[in-house]
């Protein structure tokens, strides 16, 4: 996914600055950074918002690119663009994106995922940066643009706060979702906001296929690529051996997925939870947590400790155990699911081509369900 996104030209714009940004890191990304030209988001509240360019950068976290074209001054503690006064300062804009943004990406408990600021003025030729504190070192300019990715390698430390973290989480392919790279409008099986109790997605006859022929099997591995519908597949499964009185769990790696399916199965009898979550609720119900892991350590931590402590008695366990997202389990989070699927139905849904890390194979013991 490393590069920059669009590949062949910038998306839509009336702005000559970016695009000549678009074709600086078309020439000069540093290897391993993914950047993306236009990337809009909308919170839960209605409130949108759209970044120039947003940049991953591994093992620090975002940058928000700020474009500004023309003459950029500051006279008098004001900004001007080509002799008219500006709306808004240059950073404040991309202060209001970035917040937002990172209320969409993955998050643990009191970690997000950290980000910084840049300014670009692409058409100004400046050899100095404001003196403004927020702007020091952090504005880049017609000088910088022959050779910006190097320019913004070096301002790292500067735009980046000292002492955070980036979890290990998916965060790069969520930025990339929400960039939106694709979309072939097609008949397809439609997302709902708000889903009723009794209301069930409408699956096409091959889906409906699968669903009944292993409907009585014990052990199941599905893979099927994105869109492919996995995830209805096993929220339909779920639903059905509920209905027929099991006792079913739900599993899956990402917190927004596992909210989602909770809230669509309301009322199903179904229970929904991350692995992670899954152990530290078993872990708390034997009375041997009082809070929630604090660092990712922890959190790697925590499945392992269930299994081997916090596994219910075999008559409370789940009769039916369905992971999705299986491609990103962990080594620990497997051995939670292989102790709590012992005597239980356990069906697995993956794509290893969504994997978010390379080096997490699915183990031995399910890929002899094949």
């Amino acid at each position: 996914m490393a590069g920059l996104w669009p590949k062949e030209k910038p998306r839509p714009t009336q702005s000559e600055a970016e695009v000549k940004v678009y074709n600086a890191l078309a020439g000069g990304l540093p290897s391993g950074w993914t950047a993306w030209h236009s990337l809009s988001v909308r919170t839960d509240e209605g409130s949108e918002g759209e970044g120039d360019f947003v940049v991953a950068v591994p093992d620090r976290g975002f940058l928000v690119l700020e474009v500004k074209g023309g003459l950029i001054e500051q006279r008098d503690g004001r900004w001007f663009q080509n002799g008219h006064p500006m709306a808004l300062a240059p950073r404040t804009q991309a202060h209001s994106f970035a917040k937002k943004l990172v209320g969409r990406l993955p998050s643990l408990p009191g970690m997000t995922i950290p980000f910084g600021i840049l300014t670009l003025f692409p058409d100004t030729p400046s050899s100095h940066t404001p003196s403004q504190d927020n702007l020091r070192d952090l504005v880049l300019t017609e000088r910088d643009i022959p050779h910006l990715g190097q320019a913004l390698a070096a301002r790292l430390d500067q735009a980046f706060p000292e002492g955070f973290v980036v979890p290990e989480l998916p965060w790069r392919q969520k930025l990339h979702d929400l960039w939106g790279e694709t979309w072939i409008p097609r008949v397809k099986l439609g997302h709902k906001k708000e889903i009723n109790a009794e209301e069930r997605y409408q699956l096409d006859q091959h889906q409906i296929e699968i669903i009944d022929s292993i409907a009585h099997n014990q052990r199941v591995c599905i893979e099927g690529v994105a869109g492919s519908g996995k995830t209805v597949m096993a929220r339909e499964g779920a639903i059905r051996m509920a209905a027929a009185g099991k006792r079913v769990q739900m599993l899956c790696f990402t917190d927004a997925l596992a909210q989602w399916l909770a809230h669509s199965l309301e009322g199903t009898g179904v229970q929904v939870a991350t692995v992670p979550r899954f152990a530290a609720e078993l872990l708390r119900e034997q009375g041997d947590l009082d809070r929630l892991p604090a660092t990712p350590e922890e959190w790697k931590e925590i499945s392992l400790k269930a299994a081997f402590d916090a596994l219910p008695l075999l008559d409370e366990r789940p009769e039916v155990v369905i992971v999705d997202e299986a491609q990103d389990l962990a080594e620990n989070e497997w051995l939670l699911v292989e102790e709590l699927a012992k005597e239980a139905r356990l069906w697995i849904f993956y794509d290893p081509a969504q994997a978010f890390w390379d080096d997490r194979p699915l183990p031995a013991w399910v890929e002899q369900m094949f």
